[in-house]
């Protein structure tokens, strides 16, 4: 049983209120004392209800429904490893780090690069995306497209080929 409410005020936010342990209290009883806890917070315009027992002390507080904006997600590039192939003027640009490869910078948006195109130096050509967090995979240098070796949402791993390119 809740004793010892003070100054109960719909106007407030927040209230104490301070109660009696009964020594012998089982678990259920307190178990009760909780569920009215909880319905007398739900049926008033307190943000937060707090209880103290002796050293015991519970805070029951409504939760917000309004939406909580989110930071953007970085954009850091991120130099790719580049190992020269097997044909004649041809490198592989590679994945610094494992992740979710993506050819564009969102869903909606054109591919950075597509087979055939020239890019400079520094160009973003892909992101890579860890946790959240949005990484563009920029191009070592002047080079052209031959071939995009991984799928679009693709996981990839770190040093795993990503594009086949001609230096220009």
């Amino acid at each position: 049983m809740l004793r010892g409410f003070k100054d109960m005020k719909q106007n407030k936010k927040s209230e104490q209120i301070d109660s009696a342990v009964d020594t012998d209290a089982t678990s259920d009883a307190i178990l009760e004392r909780l569920e009215r806890l909880i319905m007398i917070a739900e049926q008033s315009d307190l943000a937060t209800v707090r209880v103290r027992d002796g050293e015991i002390e519970i805070e029951i507080s409504r939760a917000t429904t309004q939406p909580i904006a989110s930071a953007p997600a970085n954009m850091t590039p991120f130099e790719p490893t580049v190992v020269t192939g097997n044909q004649a003027d041809e490198d592989m640009i590679c994945s610094p780090m494992p992740a979710r490869f993506y050819r564009s910078p969102a869903p909606e948006e054109p591919p950075f690069v597509e087979v055939g195109d020239t890019v400079l130096s520094g160009a973003s050509i892909a992101t890579l995306e860890v946790m959240k967090t949005y990484n563009d995979v920029e191009a070592p240098f002047n080079c052209e497209i031959l071939e995009i070796l991984v799928e679009d949402g693709q996981a990839v791993e770190y040093n795993q080929p990503l594009f086949r390119v001609r230096q220009t």
